[in-house]
């Protein structure tokens, strides 16, 4: 019985020769760009219509995205924080700044902002449209790869519902993520043409032209290579638009350094060593301007990170705390676990939490021999766990944030739907044979998870904004200029910037307002310990607390190691102040019990207001009585009515609607 002969189509120039050649569908690939628009509504949508929502680092952002400066020196300086800018902080004995080099991203939101006359919907929206672009390409990526529309389109949708994702996309100040991921994906993709690359991942034989392929391969779309054919020269205009999209991926945000990996390893991969070897010369122009922006960015526009946020070697511990931290981004990634403090609060989470290490290590070897025997014998199958991998390795000694998994969850996103989209043609074996059920696993669970997510998100945001309502329901008088937190959270580090926002808001005039935290809450969101306000005499009062201590936890980690060398507060320690002094007078290893505050002038100075946050109440006004003032008359005075938390929460919420009054 003669074999059927098969005619192998002619590929572009410089490309392997495929069976069965896949060619675009622009109709398919706009239904899926609908598809995928859809669902970025559904998952993220609520920013447009929830009200204009900032949160943290957006304060500051947005007011300098007012700013009339366009030079290039002010954006990029407009993501450096510099905290005693804003919160003035008593135990501060160094200056402590967060120095970031993002213009590109502070660009393209200051011109959505100045256009758009100031609106913060606007910039949530630009959000949106920038992770739909980034799901969009995905999509692209894996159709490349796999030829399976279908399951690109499940690649596309897992990266938009990617839990990390709700906090990226949700938070103005992790909007340079976004814009990098999204950059370094079209550099990725622009590099593939420039290069002329075919990647389809799946088996690949080499044959001569005199050989038929098989019907098998025809079926399954088997690529066929030519040892002989030339290697195409790289591709000018699209090398110089792959080039922009990098260096402007570089200025959005800084972990786009690992580029050029990818790139070299995709020729390597889908090309081989000669293909590879041509293109020496493109790596060499990559390598140049990687170098160039290490230095600038590592010597010249440099400025260490506070200790504590970024941990560098400190000791024999050091490797392995990095270890316990590179394990839990991974974890955070592939398992959709929450990433927040984890390994960033302990000094060696081997010894201290070694059931969790333990349950992590399960989680990724169980995850990792599952992709493998799925997707072994796919080429270059080892690309997505690298990109993972590289994705996450410049931000491990960094205070765990969930944006930072935005990156490498475009490299899940890919691994997850390339073995179930190629298992006919690589044939999964043991546990790999579950890879489609796996995948649709985590397209219905996650789908299941964003509400949390979503839920979880919204109460964050709440903690920060309740406080600053019950502040503005109750606002400093018109001659007070200096503004003291007791047991503020964390959260409200912005309470300054926030506060004059929402009396602007409401009585159209800016006020200028000096904040200064007297205490921070142990917990981030919220006071959660009983504590007692005792005023002394006109001049000082004594603060007390129950259970966990002040400067206690991680977060007293972060106040000491950041921004007190002389180390933690002990009971005796005396600091001087401009408007005041402070007394510890009970402290020990877990944080500080006591302490009393002496002021310079009366409490009741017109000058000052007071804000005391407790278990009940967000942030209540103190009202001290002065020295003409006898007990007698104090308690005399109309005490005046107190604002319920139900009261509090319903004035956030005519804020966020726009209601002035």
């Amino acid at each position: 019985m003669n074999q059927p002969s098969v005619e192998i189509t002619e590929p572009a120039a410089g490309s392997p020769r495929v069976a069965d050649g896949f060619r675009p569908a622009p109709r398919r690939d706009f239904v899926a760009g609908l598809i995928l628009a859809l669902v970025t509504l559904m998952a993220h949508g609520q920013a447009l219509w929830e009200g204009p929502f900032l949160f943290l680092d957006d304060h500051l952002h947005v007011s300098r995205l007012r700013s009339p400066d366009w030079s290039v020196k002010h954006l990029l300086d407009a993501t450096t924080i510099t905290p005693a800018e804003f919160m003035d902080a008593w135990w501060q004995e160094q200056p402590i700044r967060w120095r970031y080099a993002r213009p590109v991203s502070m660009l393209l939101a200051k011109v959505v902002y100045q256009l758009s006359g100031g609106s913060v919907k606007a910039l949530h929206g630009l959000s949106l449209a920038l992770h739909l672009i980034g799901a969009v390409l995905v999509y692209r990526l894996c159709l490349k790869l796999t030829h399976r529309p279908g399951w690109s389109l499940i690649g596309g949708v897992l990266f938009v519902i990617h839990s990390h994702s709700v906090y990226s996309v949700g938070w103005l100040a992790a909007q340079n993520s976004v814009l990098q991921t999204v950059l370094t994906l079209a550099a990725l993709l622009g590099y593939v043409r420039a290069s002329g690359l075919e990647v389809y991942a799946g088996r690949k034989r080499e044959t001569g032209l005199d050989g038929p392929a098989p019907p098998s391969a025809v079926r399954h779309r088997l690529y066929y290579a030519e040892p002989d054919r030339p290697v195409p020269a790289l591709s000018l205009p699209w090398f110089v638009l792959t080039l922009l999209c990098w260096l402007a991926a570089l200025f959005s945000r800084e972990n786009a350094l690992v580029f050029p990996v990818f790139a070299a390893a995709f020729d390597l991969v889908f090309g081989g060593w000669r293909h590879a070897r041509r293109r020496v010369g493109g790596f060499l122009v990559m390598a140049v301007i990687a170098a160039a922006f290490a230095f600038w960015r590592l010597k010249v526009y440099y400025e260490p990170m506070p200790a504590f946020y970024v941990r560098s070697y400190d000791g024999p511990d050091y490797p392995w705390w990095w270890l316990a931290k590179l394990l839990h981004w991974i974890t955070g990634v592939i398992w959709l676990s929450p990433l927040m403090i984890g390994p960033s609060a302990r000094f060696n989470p081997f010894r201290e939490v070694p059931g969790d290490c333990l349950l992590m290590i399960a989680i990724v070897a169980v995850m990792s021999a599952g992709y493998y025997l799925a997707c072994r014998k796919a080429r270059g199958w080892w690309l997505w766990p690298a990109w993972v991998f590289l994705a996450l390795l410049p931000v491990v000694p960094v205070f765990a944030g969930p944006q930072s998994a935005y990156m490498p969850a475009a490299g899940w996103a890919v691994a997850m739907v390339l073995g179930p989209a190629l298992r006919h043609e690589i044939r999964p074996r043991g546990i790999g044979r579950w890879c489609p059920g796996v995948a649709l696993y985590f397209l219905v669970s996650t789908s299941v998870y964003m509400p949390l997510y979503q839920m979880f998100w919204q109460a964050v945001r709440s903690a920060e904004h309740l406080t600053v309502a019950q502040m503005a329901a109750d606002p400093p008088a018109p001659s007070a200029g200096e503004v003291f937190l007791i047991n503020v959270p964390f959260v409200n580090v912005y309470a300054g910037l926030h506060l004059a926002e929402e009396l602007s808001a409401t009585s159209g005039k800016t006020r200028g307002l000096r904040c200064h935290v007297l205490t921070y809450a142990p917990n981030v969101l919220r006071m959660e310990e009983d504590c007692r306000l005792e005023q002394l005499d006109a001049y000082s009062f004594r603060l007390s607390i129950a259970g966990r201590g002040y400067f206690s936890g991680a977060l007293g980690r972060f106040l000491i190691e950041a921004m007190r060398p002389s180390g933690r507060l002990r009971a005796g320690d005396t600091c001087h102040r401009e408007w005041f002094d402070v007394h510890v007078t009970r402290a020990n290893a877990e944080g500080v019990q006591e302490l009393l505050f002496r002021f310079h002038e009366p409490l009741a100075s017109p000058k000052f207001c007071f804000y005391l946050g407790t278990n009940q109440q967000p942030a209540v006004r103190v009202h001290f009585w002065g020295s003409d003032e006898s007990l007698t008359d104090v308690a005399a005075r109309p005490a005046r009515d107190a604002v319920s938390l139900a009261e509090v929460h319903a004035a956030d919420q005519r804020l966020e609607s726009g209601q002035l009054e």
